[in-house]
C-alpha cells in the first residue's frame, strides 16, 4: 500500500474499473465518473479498506458479490442513499473522501493494489491480535539469539585454532549465557 497515490494513477484505475465492472447501484457509477472528471475532488479521494471507520467514506459493490450495494458513512452514521452521498461529495470537495470497492478478486488485483492507501482510521496492523504480536516478537528474539550463538561458536572455533585460551574462556561464558536465554524462551512461563 502506498502513502500518496498520484492523480494520474487514480484516473487510470477508475477508467480500468469502470470498463470491467458493473456496480450494483447505477448511482455508484455516477459518483465514480464524477470523481474521474473532477481532479480537485479525486485528489482528495483515497481508496482504502474499512471505509466504514472513516469520518467520510463510501463503500460500493459490484454485481455478483455478496457485499452491500452501497453505503455512505459520515461522522459515525451510516446511510444507503447514493444521492445523499453524491451531494455530500460535490458540496464538500475540499474534504478527504475514502472509498472502498468490493469486486471479484479485489485482493488479487494489481490495479487496485496500486491505488490502495493505508486507512489512517483503521491501519492494517491494528487488526493483528496482541497475542500474535507477542509471538512475532518472541520469534525475532529467538532468531537473534540463534544468530548470536552461531557467531559465538564460530569465534570459539577460531580461538581454539589460534590457541587463544583467554578468548576461548570468555566466549564459552557468553555462549552459556545465550544458551540459558534460549532455554528460558523455550520453557513455558
Amino acid at each position: 500500500m502506498y502513502d500518496r497515490v498520484q492523480l494520474k494513477e487514480k484516473k487510470t484505475f477508475l477508467k480500468w474499473f469502470l470498463e470491467r465492472y458493473q456496480l450494483k447501484r447505477r448511482e455508484s457509477m455516477w459518483i465514480l465518473n464524477y470523481l474521474l472528471n473532477h481532479d480537485i475532488v479525486l485528489n482528495k479521494t483515497k481508496f482504502v479498506e474499512k471505509a466504514d471507520r472513516t469520518p467520510r467514506g463510501i463503500s460500493m459493490a459490484t454485481v455478483g458479490g455478496d457485499d452491500e450495494a452501497f453505503r455512505f458513512y459520515k461522522d459515525g452514521q451510516e446511510f444507503n442513499h447514493p444521492e445523499q452521498a453524491f451531494h455530500e461529495v460535490r458540496l464538500n470537495w475540499h474534504t478527504d473522501l475514502y472509498i472502498e470497492l468490493f469486486f471479484k478478486d479485489a485482493q488479487l488485483s494489481p490495479e487496485y493494489a496500486k491505488v490502495l492507501e493505508d486507512n489512517p482510521y483503521a491501519k492494517w496492523n491494528d487488526l493483528i491480535p496482541e497475542e500474535m504480536n507477542q509471538h512475532v516478537d518472541e520469534a525475532i528474539d529467538n532468531f537473534y539469539l540463534q544468530e548470536q550463538k552461531q557467531q559465538l561458536l564460530n569465534d570459539i572455533d577460531r580461538a581454539l585454532e589460534t590457541d587463544n585460551r583467554e578468548g576461548f574462556y570468555e566466549l564459552t561464558e557468553s555462549l552459556k549465557d545465550i544458551e540459558m536465554k534460549l532455554e528460558n524462551e523455550v520453557s513455558p512461563s
